[in-house]
């Protein structure tokens, strides 16, 4: 598009505002605070804002700041508990800002119910807010695992002192790897009718899931409530240790019989990763699996209260 014939420094203010794009946080918590400033010191082109949960619900126009709709937004993010996101995801069906769910997207089987019946009706795509499965470490160690998928078992632990007061700590954990699991399953190409829950276990503070995926492929979760931090997937081929991915540390460790080899990820920055692909290609979420092992995991959790 032609600019008039503008002073040099107009023209660039002009230029600048056109290439801006603007993301909508809606929760003003700790982890809205801490992605805004990852966009703005990642120099993204994305402005940030960030409002209250209950105040758009009260009143969407006070709620947003003077001037600003939601049309201006290329994103939306409900960064929330999942009782106030069904609720704002309701009042945003018939936007066209790209919506983003924070995890975890569901308490209870109705948050289920209720979201089965939410998402269909929305008009634009509706994302999960997963950053591990676009980090270039998780994209290194799916195309291995994938490589190595005969006699495969993996052990994932992810585990913290973290708590939050309305939210146990196992559902809180363990929607990193569920999403992880559905990642791997797509990158697989494996149908929901290839997963099979073995077993489940769990409580508010702990849960643990076993899945035979496919044929040949075993998966171990375990996610809750420890005295210290810990995130890894430990995977083994025919009984052998092969390598294991570290997630807080952001390394992937091969072992053999040579000694053990580290590939690590310092510079990756899995949120922008996750901006930049939803920026660019639809939503291709797996709502039925993504359902079925939330469903799994509350149901765990529910059972030996």
């Amino acid at each position: 598009m032609a600019l008039p014939d503008l002073s040099p420094g107009l023209k660039l203010t002009i230029l600048m505002n056109l290439q801006t794009e603007s993301i909508l946080f809606i929760g003003h918590g700790e982890w809205s605070q801490k992605v805004s400033s990852i966009i703005v010191q990642s120099g993204s082109r994305l402005e940030p804002i960030v409002i209250s949960a209950r105040n758009f619900l009260a009143s969407e126009k006070q709620a947003l700041p003077e001037g600003r709709n939601l049309e201006d937004f290329n994103f939306i993010w409900i960064s929330t508990f999942p009782d106030l996101q069904l609720k704002i995801l309701e009042k945003l069906q018939g936007s066209n800002s790209k919506i983003i769910l924070e995890k975890p997207i569901a308490l209870t089987l109705k948050d289920i119910q209720q979201l089965r019946s939410i998402i269909p009706k929305m008009r634009s795509s509706v994302y999960l807010s997963q950053p591990w499965t676009f980090s270039k470490l998780w994209e290194s160690a799916a195309t291995q695992i994938v490589r190595n998928s005969k006699n495969l078992e993996i052990n994932a632990l992810r585990v913290g002192n973290f708590e939050r007061a309305r939210i146990s700590p196992s559902l809180d954990w363990s929607p990193h790897d569920l999403y992880l699991l559905a990642s791997l399953m797509q990158a697989r190409e494996l149908g929901i009718e290839s997963l099979e829950l073995l077993s489940s276990s769990g409580s508010s503070e702990e849960v643990l899931l076993d899945y035979q995926v496919g044929e040949a492929v075993r998966v171990n979760l375990q996610a809750g409530k420890s005295d210290s931090r810990r995130a890894y997937w430990r995977i083994s081929v025919d009984d052998q240790n092969c390598f294991e991915i570290d997630f807080d540390s952001r390394t992937i460790t091969k072992k053999d019989r040579s000694g053990e080899i580290a590939e690590e990820f310092d510079s990756d920055n899995p949120i922008m990763n996750m901006l930049d692909n939803y920026r660019t290609c639809s939503s291709d979420v797996n709502w039925g699996l993504i359902f079925r092992l939330y469903s799994e995991a509350i149901l765990a959790t529910v059972r030996n209260r």
